[in-house]
């Protein structure tokens, strides 16, 4: 009886610790929680930068001018650079993240206090600057930087973020 006992308590540890080990595969890394140079904003679908507008809004996957947007939810400003003239199109490609900054007292639409991650972007093809202006209004005093999935949240539809290790 003894035998059948520890042969048991062998075979009941080795399973167990099979099942761990099948576990811990399937558990994935969480994702990244911030916008990193290196980080790549596709653009999927063409948007116009109005003619006499340096910038425009998205917010929940939709496109707007300035002033359109509910400030409650995150959203993200699109800046034109020096060298991109208003009423002209950004097209489809790749939109590379060169630096990122953040700014806990920022000022977004309509003066509401935010908090503001400044990512600059570099056009692949043409070498274009662009500034991405992330942000979430202080709703409350423990109010945080917007996530990469919030970002993605306001953009999606027009652009899509890979965010760099």
């Amino acid at each position: 009886m003894m035998i059948k006992f520890v042969s048991l308590s062998v075979v009941l540890t080795v399973a167990l610790a099979g099942c761990q080990s099948a576990r811990h595969q399937e558990e994935t890394a969480p994702p990244p929680q911030n916008v990193t140079p290196g980080s790549t904003f596709t653009v999927v679908k063409n948007f116009l930068i109005p003619s006499g507008d340096s910038s425009i809004y998205f917010q929940d996957t939709w496109l707007y001018p300035q002033g359109k947007i509910q400030p409650n939810y995150p959203y993200c400003e699109f800046v034109i650079g020096a060298a991109t003239k208003a009423g002209q199109v950004i097209d489809t490609g790749q939109l590379t993240v060169s630096m990122v900054s953040y700014e806990e007292k920022g000022v977004g639409q309509g003066g509401i206090d935010v908090s503001v991650i400044v990512v600059h972007l570099q056009e692949a093809s043409s070498g274009k600057s662009y500034l991405m202006n992330c942000m979430l209004p202080l709703l409350s005093r423990g109010a945080l930087f917007v996530t990469p999935a919030e970002i993605q949240g306001a953009v999606g539809g027009y652009m899509d973020l890979k965010v760099a290790p």
